[in-house]
């Protein structure tokens, strides 16, 4: 079955041809896949990788390099050349466990967007290990096998659970290629007592994981991510793949695994190891990659692992295309955060539909639609969320609803994706208060100002849990002035609600808003 068979019907376009983007800012090199859709399914039609080395980059502050943070732009504007003449919304870029964690990552996206031409986002670890499992998936068989995937990046490595398209659980862990590289084998020389220290570091990182995955099982073992592919490779050259020991051939095995290290302690050094089909842009992290898988095997008991020619780049295309064709799993996290939360769904709902009218009406005049990204979706979903923080406490809900909804691992949304929602959330009630959007990037931060506005209304408005919404004309006028007109009648049989507007007016004069209704 191919993907796009899983999706809604009625909502693909027969024969299209389009062209999609997906780019990877990791931690040792950033990937870049071009794909077109063709009569359902998904060619690859371009790639290009480039070994930036973010993760080397870090100086003992946090902060990239001038040299890493050059070379990062650099590469972007490469790519830019290469995706300049797709649609904003089938270009999907995203950075991982470096761009989380430098302290000067704010600076880096700002140029990036510039030399890309689009915005990228970072995303967490469970939605990076959600969308490489996504990727693999689409490289295998549809079969019922339950599968462990694993993929190696320069900083962290991700372990995720699945049965065909769904996963069933994520884990993703502090250690990396690089990170590892650079803690144990940060001199050219390898020794045995490193190895093994590295080797013991990283079984001890996944040991908190290994009950959860180890009761959980699979049929079969699956390795995605450069050092994997990288490590296949050399077994295969050198003869030591699970043919040797009667597996499928092309496999990894631990026996093959310690053949590698052994080469590399017998050379003294991975560039002095005799290796066939070691890569020299692959030297410089081989050690901690390879530290890393050892472990893995070791811990997990893994007998062999296949090696997967697709990752999160891969995952980004069809992640994309289900966004586009209604199969949106940002749709599924929001319910899922309302059920948790004991949302109160009818008023939820009400707001939201009430909050969509609204924004129909002011989204012209607002430059709200036609744009990189979908703020009626944002604007929705806010809606269906605002008093999620109930569940807490009443009292301060609106902070309560901010927090979790910020620190929730909601698969398909990225870091910056829940801080806007934070924003709206806090400000969708009470006083304005401006400096969640000052963190935001421009144009969100305007942007995001005008979407609160709109929620805002939509909830006085719904103050009573009504249902039903009354008849009314919005007109945007100045950027910042709002004016409604409701039926006649309807404000004088609702007196509250009236109260309600000449408070909000108040609220919204204080954020530089103007709000009349009649």
């Amino acid at each position: 079955m191919s993907f796009f068979d899983s999706l809604l019907p009625g909502h693909r376009p027969e024969g299209a041809q389009s062209m999609y983007a997906a780019i990877d800012l990791g931690s040792n090199s950033f990937h870049l896949v071009i794909a077109r859709e063709l009569h359902g399914q998904v060619q690859i039609v371009d790639k290009h990788k480039e070994m930036i080395r973010l993760r080397s980059g870090l100086d003992k502050k946090g902060y990239l390099t001038e040299t890493a943070f050059d070379n990062g732009i650099a590469c972007l504007e490469r790519f830019g050349q290469l995706i300049k003449n797709l649609p904003p919304n089938h270009v999907r870029a995203v950075g991982t466990n470096t761009l989380r964690n430098a302290r000067n990552s704010q600076a880096f996206l700002a140029q990036a967007k510039q030399a890309l031409g689009h915005d990228i986002q970072i995303i967490g670890g469970q939605e990076e290990a959600r969308l490489i499992y996504l990727g693999v998936a689409h490289d295998l068989p549809q079969t019922d096998e339950q599968r462990l995937v694993m993929d190696i990046g320069g900083g962290s490595t991700e372990y995720i659970i699945g049965k065909a398209f769904e996963h069933e659980h994520l884990t993703s862990t502090e250690m990396g290629c690089v990170s590892i590289t650079q803690r144990f084998f940060h001199k050219p020389e390898i020794s045995e007592k490193r190895m093994s220290k590295a080797i013991s570091r990283c079984r001890q990182v996944l040991r908190p994981h290994y009950r959860k995955l180890t009761r959980m099982g699979w049929d079969n073992a699956y390795g995605a991510s450069g050092s994997i592919k990288a490590l296949g490779n050399i077994l295969v050259e050198n003869g030591w793949d699970g043919a040797e020991d009667g597996s499928q051939p092309g496999s990894i095995t631990l026996k093959g695994l310690y053949q590698i290290r052994d080469a590399i302690l017998k050379g003294g050094s991975v560039a002095k190891a005799d290796l066939k089909g070691l890569k020299e842009e692959r030297v410089p992290v081989l050690a901690g990659g390879l530290a890393i898988l050892i472990a893995t095997f070791e811990e997990l008991k893994i007998a062999q692992m296949l090696v997967s020619s697709n990752a999160l780049r891969e995952g980004l295309i069809y992640d994309t295309l289900g966004r586009l064709y209604d199969a949106d799993v940002r749709e599924t996290s929001v319910a899922a955060a309302q059920a948790w939360l004991k949302v109160d769904q009818p008023q939820a709902d009400a707001v939201a539909e009430t909050s969509l009218d609204l924004y129909q009406q002011a989204s012209e005049v607002w430059e709200l639609q036609n744009t990189e990204y979908d703020y009626d979706k944002l604007l929705k979903w806010a809606a269906q969320l605002h008093e999620a923080g109930i569940a807490l406490s009443y009292k301060r809900y609106r902070y309560h609803s901010a927090y979790l909804i910020e620190n929730f691992d909601m698969a398909g949304f990225t870091q910056q994706e829940k801080q806007m929602l934070g924003a709206l959330l806090l400000n969708h009630r009470g006083k304005f208060l401006v400096e969640p959007f000052a963190r935001l990037d421009t144009p969100h931060d305007t942007r995001l100002q005008r979407l609160t506005v709109l929620l805002r209304l939509a909830v006085r408005l719904h103050r009573g849990r009504e249902t039903e919404r009354p008849s009314m004309q919005l007109n945007v006028f100045h950027q910042t002035g709002l004016a409604i007109r409701f039926e006649s009648g309807w404000l004088a049989n609702h007196p509250l609600t009236q109260l309600d507007l000449e408070t909000e007016a108040q609220h919204m004069a204080a954020a530089g808003f103007e709000l009349i209704f009649e």
